[in-house]
């Protein structure tokens, strides 16, 4: 008992720690078109969904059919055997959210917990057949096949559908209100606002109270039976009402439309969704609680009690909706995932967090040839007015601060989501409201032309990074959540005790990981987030960032040199590795240079022409230390000799000089007025030139292999184009402080 005591505590803790990494994931679901829109400060969009949340936990029916008997027959097992199953369910389900939610990236919980019920089921469930002398034809009993496949088809289809009904709507909405809303909101908004909220009140009642405990079944029948009647009522008196708010408050009724919806998805999702998260543990303590009872042996006691339909008791729900709220204003990783979805579908241009990729490109190339083949059929009178509706305001009538896409967009992904997600329960289809809300906002955006030519191929590779997620999200949690349960089936206590332990020590290592990432993001786009760059700013940030750079080509120099002398291949992969998350710093800076130039004060030509030249600068630098680290790892990884006593000297003397010269044009670029380097400057260059004459004296006598002629010739070329470059570099900040 005591054992199955400490499972059950661990259980219990797992479900509150699989809130914090399921909201942290799901909050894209309800938050994306809020933060998105901008419709109100980021304190007021969290209110309104934490409101949502805790009316959803509380009015939540409890146990999810798929934590019960959706995919598996527990009635196959016996209790010692079920909480195997769910020990290796609820660690593989906290692991696989969290590395998705680190790398920003929306994921399905409930495809995931599909999947791990399904791998450790059948894993746990085949080896105890395997133990009773049966074989594989026992798989029928232990999986629920038809269930499984019905609600593993249902999600996937959604994705498409959703893009397609999400694309379609938007469209529609576009040309009707343009992105000029002042003028078109006068004379649709009411009409709109009424036939939205409507929707999103139908989705509430039929997704977001369906099977609560606060609602009968006998009034569940009443509002199916009187669906049509509720929907034109609420239609008409919303209509009504909004018209003569924007009349006499002169309020946007768009925004009443998002918030609304805002607090329906996230009311919907804690009230049916998140209780994925509690629902494994909750059906292990019901068991447990089962077994104790029933005073017959662990190893005996089968749990056919879970085929019956079991309700939370309202406290855990209470406990569950609280963390969940907790982690929605608390948790960092929830805004990384919120924002992956945001750029994706933002209006403007700006740097892009996904690289394209083959099939990126090729369905925008084909996409733009099916675009040009139609502008051949529909006539030019037809596709002009199409154009007109489409265009946007002018760079100078929108905010610096703009929001990543309109009320419009925002309205429709949060209504076009809700009747989907409404239709698909309402018709006992199982649907992913992540899948639905991501694809739907992702349809939107290309129908409203946010992803344009300077985009579409970044905007493309990262819904199909996203898409290629989620299947390797089905995947992983089948195999990991199967081999979790191979290993606790035959290790006994030691093994779920152990395995606790590295999944805690995985959950940690991830926090620390991404506090410390998050830390340098942030101080890297500071700067970014001002309206306007002061020219002091500006320069004190590229000398920073030039710094930095220095700093890190300077290392992997003299490591580089030094590992050629003593043959350490380790060394130059260390050196190596640095030099390549200096360049992924740099592309993210790239990225953003013509962003930092447009926030500088205006007609100040020196500071942007001080940030281009340093720019390309930077570059020279990172090609000449790269090639250098190159040649030289070359020539160790193949075991070439290392260089003689002549050039083990001259390679030690031009690493010493180099460092300090480097450190010199260091503290010239930090000071505030200029330092000399001249010395310095004429020193490395007389040793280099004077080094590669004694080079070619010595090739011409025969006195130097070809492998050590070539890569003294190239480290030498190298590290002169360096001392250059560094020197443009110095002169670059001193010529803007003349």
């Amino acid at each position: 008992m005591d054992f199955y005591l400490i499972l059950i505590v661990i259980l219990m803790t797992l479900a509150v720690v699989d809130l914090i990494v399921g909201v942290s994931n799901d909050a894209v679901n309800f938050l994306n078109s809020a933060i998105g829109s901008r419709v109100a400060s980021f304190q007021v969009i969290l209110g309104v969904a934490s409101v949502g949340i805790l009316c959803g936990a509380l009015f939540s029916s409890g146990m999810m059919e798929i934590a019960r008997s959706g995919i598996f027959n527990p009635g196959y097992f016996p209790f010692d055997k079920i909480m195997i199953v769910f020990m290796a369910v609820m660690l593989t389900d906290i692991i696989l959210l969290d590395f998705f939610n680190s790398l920003g990236l929306p994921t399905s919980t409930t495809v995931s917990l599909v999947f791990e019920l399904l791998g450790a089921a059948l894993v746990t469930g085949l080896l105890f057949a395997f133990d009773n002398g049966q074989g594989f034809e026992k798989w029928p009993e232990i999986i629920n096949y038809s269930s499984a496949i019905t609600i593993i088809s249902g999600i996937f289809l959604s994705v498409f559908l959703s893009f397609i009904v999400g694309s379609i709507i938007q469209h529609i909405a576009r040309i009707i209100f343009t992105f000029k809303l002042k003028k078109t909101l006068r004379k649709y908004g009411a009409i709109f606002s009424g036939m939205a909220i409507t929707a999103i009140i139908y989705f509430l009642l039929i997704k977001g109270a369906k099977g609560s405990s606060f609602i009968t079944d006998s009034q569940v029948k009443w509002i199916a039976a009187n669906t049509v009647v509720i929907i034109l009522i609420s239609m008409v008196l919303w209509s009504i009402l909004i018209q003569i708010l924007m009349w006499w408050k002169k309020i946007n009724p768009l925004k009443i439309v998002v918030l609304l919806g805002t607090f329906s998805l996230a009311m919907a999702f804690a009230g049916n969704d998140l209780v994925n998260f509690i629902g494994v543990s909750v059906a292990g303590l019901v068991s447990f609680q089962a077994w104790m009872a029933s005073g017959i042996p662990a190893s005996e006691f089968t749990l056919g009690i879970l085929t019956e339909k079991i309700v939370t008791p309202t406290w855990i729900l209470l406990i569950g909706g609280l963390v969940m709220v907790a982690t929605l204003w608390t948790n960092s990783k929830s805004r990384k995932v919120t924002e992956t979805e945001v750029s994706l579908g933002r209006q403007d241009d700006g740097d892009e967090k996904f690289k394209p990729n083959m099939v990126s490109r090729a369905l925008v190339g084909s996409a733009m040839w099916v675009g040009k083949q139609a502008n051949k059929i529909i006539p030019e009178r037809w596709s002009r007015n199409l154009s007109i509706r489409f265009e946007k305001e002018s760079a100078g009538d929108v905010a610096a601060d703009q929001a990543s896409f309109d009320l419009i967009r925002a309205s429709i992904n949060l209504v076009v989501a809700s009747v989907l997600i409404a239709y698909g329960t309402s018709q006992k289809l199982p649907l992913s409201t992540t899948f639905v809300t991501f694809m739907v906002a992702m349809g939107s955006s290309f129908a409203d032309q946010a992803w344009g030519r300077e985009s579409a191929v970044y905007r493309v590779a990262g819904v199909i990074n996203v898409i290629a997620g989620w299947l390797v999200t089905a995947l992983v949690a089948l195999l990991a959540s199967g081999l979790m349960a191979l290993i606790m089936y035959y290790t006994g206590i030691v093994g779920p005790l152990a395995l606790t332990v590295v999944a805690a020590f995985l959950l940690v290592r991830s926090h620390i990981v991404f506090n410390k990432k998050e830390k340098e993001e942030k101080s890297e786009s500071q700067l970014l987030e001002q309206k306007q760059v002061s020219t002091l700013q500006a320069i004190e940030e590229s000398r920073k960032n030039t710094i930095h750079a220095l700093h890190t080509f300077q290392r992997v120099i003299s490591k580089s040199l030094n590992a050629l002398l003593t043959e350490d291949a380790e060394s130059l992969r260390n050196a190596h590795n640095e030099l390549e998350k200096l360049k992924n710093q740099n592309e993210k800076f790239d990225s953003k240079i013509i962003k930092y130039v447009r926030k500088m004060e205006q007609g100040n030509l020196l500071t942007g022409r001080l940030y281009i030249r340093v720019f390309d600068l930077m570059q020279d630098l990172y090609q000449s230390t790269r090639l250098i680290n190159d040649v030289i790892m070359s020539h160790v990884v193949n075991h070439h000799s290392p260089p003689k006593k002549k050039y083990a000297e001259l390679t030690f003397e031009l690493e010493k000089q180099f460092i300090a010269y480097t450190k010199a044009i260091v503290k010239s670029i930090e000071a505030t007025h200029p330092i000399a380097i001249h010395a310095h400057l004429t020193k490395l260059q007389a040793l280099l030139n004077n080094s590669l004459d004694e080079l070619i004296t010595d090739i011409q006598k025969d006195e130097l292999g070809n492998r050590m002629g070539m890569l003294q010739t190239r480290v030498m070329l190298e590290l002169r184009d360096l001392t250059e470059t560094l020197a443009d570099l110095d002169t670059a900040y001193h010529a803007k402080e003349k």
